[in-house]
């Protein structure tokens, strides 16, 4: 196995650009959304028909979570912006 420095780059820009687009969403909907909801206004829905559907933006969330750029309350996602309204 080996590693692709141009490959590692271009996945972690995407991932960037995925944070972003979460982020901008949840800022416009104060009252937070879904996963789900999360999923289909940015047409990253799973077409897997398992019991892991939408993981993609699932484990997304997940890791804006552990950087504190959002929060979530039981199953609902919101926006956490610092002093000023800027992102942490």
């Amino acid at each position: 196995m080996s590693g692709d420095p141009t490959a590692l780059r271009m996945a972690q820009a995407g991932l960037k650009q995925i944070e972003d687009a979460i982020v901008r969403l949840l800022d416009r909907n104060p009252q937070g959304l879904r996963n789900a909801e999360i999923a289909d206004l940015l047409d990253l829905r799973s077409d897997f028909r398992g019991n892991q559907r939408n993981y993609l933006t699932y484990s997304v969330l997940g890791g804006l979570l552990a950087k504190g750029k959002v929060a979530k309350e039981h199953a609902i996602y919101r926006a956490q912006s610092g002093p000023g309204g800027e992102h942490r």
